[in-house]
């Protein structure tokens, strides 16, 4: 235990020495809520004295997407709408610093002198790229909560209750979940050797792989077309395409952060079916956005499987492999 508190103790130093990690915290922290508030207030002063607010709508829409706790909600569903997301581009500039940065130093056999035991180097970089992970989700929460109760000066929001329980929660499940991508992007980027090059490839090579099955699979659907079958073929290619993401990365990864546009669609007023337990129904036009069939426990099992199959092939590759 010793050994692996000395790298994490080494490693977190390092984390915090490089601006990166500055620069993710003012995006996310700052930068974010700011761009949200100015959007929101130019919105109220155009929108708030007109009939579109006669039944208080437009103030109902500013007190769920920028009251307190609102924009706490939107600090975790926003980024996960990004493309690539703001997760993943943080995943992968940290493991670019954690792996990558060692070749590029010319370190690796330094560090592995200080500290011959592999298992405790890398598990010591995993647990320090999953703490500032934590480090900025557990901002990003503060800071939305934060900036929340600031507009309340200039927006006709208040300072209200909602469920931060569950909001926490899911927070902390995202996070559990960007273990997968962690380990994801430190085998890559050891195994290319190149923080370049592994940094790209952990953007973009899980959705090009998803979509090349998803072709691959639609054309095995495929039949020779009559007047008879068509119409069976186009249901079955349909289920086929509905079924699709039930096990994709990209789809289960994003769960949780997700999930809120559920009650942020029915609190607007959207004819959405009602959410029972932790089963997803009919979300008409949102489907596609909620990730409809995909419920957190199921992703939470399917990320889980990830990580151990990334796991196994990093450990197995760092401890097997000659290191320069």
């Amino acid at each position: 235990m010793s050994a692996l508190a000395n790298v994490v103790r080494a490693e977190w130093f390092k984390v915090w020495r490089k601006r990166r990690m500055f620069v993710l915290a003012g995006l996310y922290w700052l930068l974010f809520p700011v761009v949200v508030l100015v959007v929101a207030r130019a919105i109220f002063v155009n929108l708030g004295d007109s009939f579109a607010n006669d039944a208080g709508a437009v103030d109902m829409v500013m007190q769920q997407l920028v009251g307190p706790y609102g924009l706490a909600r939107l600090m975790l569903l926003g980024p996960a709408y990004m493309s690539p997301t703001f997760y993943i581009v943080a995943v992968t500039l940290i493991a670019a610093l954690l792996i990558g940065d060692e070749r590029g130093q010319n370190m690796w056999k330094t560090v592995l002198v200080v500290q011959p035991s592999r298992v405790a180097v890398m598990t010591g970089k995993v647990v320090v790229a999953m703490l500032a992970l934590g480090v900025l989700l557990l901002g990003a929460a503060l800071s939305g909560a934060l900036f929340g109760a600031l507009g309340t000066l200039f927006l006709p929001t208040a300072v209200s209750g909602g469920a931060w329980g569950e909001l926490l929660g899911l927070y902390l499940t995202q996070w559990a979940f960007l273990l997968a991508p962690v380990l994801l992007a430190f085998l890559l980027i050891l195994v290319v050797r190149s923080g370049v090059l592994g940094v790209v490839m952990v953007l973009f090579l899980p959705a090009m792989l998803e979509a090349l099955y998803g072709l691959i699979t639609t054309i095995s659907q495929l039949q020779p077309l009559n007047r008879i079958n068509a119409v069976f073929q186009a249901l079955r290619l349909r289920r086929a395409w509905e079924a699709l993401p039930e096990y994709f990365f990209t789809a289960n990864l994003y769960s949780p952060a997700r999930k809120p546009l559920a009650g942020l669609v029915a609190s607007f007023g959207s004819e959405v079916s009602a959410e029972v337990g932790d089963e997803l129904r009919d979300f008409g036009p949102f489907g596609d956005l909620l990730g409809a069939g995909i419920t957190v426990p199921h992703a939470a099992w399917v990320m889980a499987l990830y990580a151990l199959v990334f796991a196994a092939l990093l450990y197995w590759t760092f401890l097997r492999r000659d290191i320069d």
